[in-house]
């Protein structure tokens, strides 16, 4: 093809080229037909010709699909659009490369490349700008050691899942609300704290295997669980925040009283005296901070527990009226 003004000019380079972190455009059969385009439409110009809406159409089309190298990652112009800020993520890209994350949590879009130069950082690492990743990113991330803060994930695969509960330090995942089975499964492998707080719903099999979870475990997002889910996340070891529930029923709160170790459970109001004579035979430190009313029952059976009580000053001078 003879070289025409105002079209591109390819360059292929050779396997063994350096990679490139920034932006690069990639020659291939769409850089062809982008150069095809142009030639009609310089044709068109030059000879004083109509524009047909059919040559700027597929002018605009062979653009769309141009391939550009974003951060050691191919994709299409058309994808790219789609990237909140890339610009600025790829100036930030140029400052991890020198070893500065600290304007990491800015990042829309990472690239397999960058997550491994990420995952050698030492300490807490905020990504939660983020809100997909995919899953060669994320075995790298999983490398990463210390505090990992992808709050900003609205979905996760089940393999990106498998990667990161692997991950050695706290992961917060407050974005998801929902978790398939599997991908509970694979979390629940974790260890460490494990941070699930915009869950809004959770079913008994997922609970069951984030029973198995080593490390604190914080659901504040619930505000509803089955029986039968409350009865797997008992079994817990560690601490168990469910803040988000307002209501529990009573055998509820008898599997809850078996858990052994942190549980916060400061979203309830008020509780049965029977629920009080559940939660009195708890063992470890229990949140209740949100009761405003208590029965004399309760109150009496509650001063009976063994451990921290975390109350409001009104419920906790009621019940210490009890506690010889």
């Amino acid at each position: 093809m003879k070289n025409l003004e105002n079209t591109f000019k390819e360059i292929n380079k050779t396997n063994n080229a350096p990679k490139k972190h920034g932006l690069e455009m990639v020659a291939d059969k769409e850089t062809t037909k982008v150069t095809e385009s142009l030639d009609t439409l310089h044709h068109a110009i030059t000879h004083d010709r109509p524009i047909t809406e059919s040559t700027l159409g597929g002018l605009t089309t062979a653009i769309g699909a141009l391939s550009i190298n974003v951060g050691g990652t191919t994709m299409s112009i058309s994808e790219t659009e789609k990237i909140p800020d890339l610009k600025r993520s790829m100036e930030i890209f140029k400052e991890i490369q020198d070893g500065d994350v600290s304007n990491s949590k800015q990042l829309t879009f990472i690239s397999p490349l960058i997550a491994e130069h990420l995952s050698k950082h030492k300490g807490d690492l905020d990504l939660s700008g983020l809100n997909t990743i995919s899953d060669t990113a994320a075995e790298h991330l999983s490398k990463h050691k210390g505090p990992l803060y992808l709050r900003g994930l609205t979905t996760l695969s089940d393999t990106a899942a498998e990667h990161l509960s692997k991950h050695e330090g706290n992961l917060y995942l407050r974005g998801l609300t929902t978790l398939s089975d599997i991908t509970a499964e694979h979390l629940s492998k974790h260890e460490g704290t494990l941070s699930l707080n915009g869950l809004t719903t959770l079913t008994d099999i997922a609970a069951e295997h984030l029973s198995k979870h080593e490390g604190d475990l914080s659901l504040w997002g619930l505000t509803i669980l089955s029986d039968a889910a409350v009865e797997h996340l008992s079994k817990h070891e560690g601490g168990l925040y469910l803040s988000g529930l307002t209501t529990l029923s009573d055998t509820a709160v008898e599997s809850l009283s078996k858990h052994e170790g942190y549980l916060n459970l400061h979203g309830l109001t008020t509780i049965s005296d029977t629920a009080a004579v559940y939660l009195s035979k708890h063992k470890g430190f229990l949140g209740l901070s949100g009761l405003t009313t208590l029965s004399d029952i309760a109150a009496e059976h509650l001063s009976k527990h063994e451990g921290g009580l975390d109350l409001s000053e009104a419920i906790c001078d009621k019940i210490n009226t009890f506690k010889k």
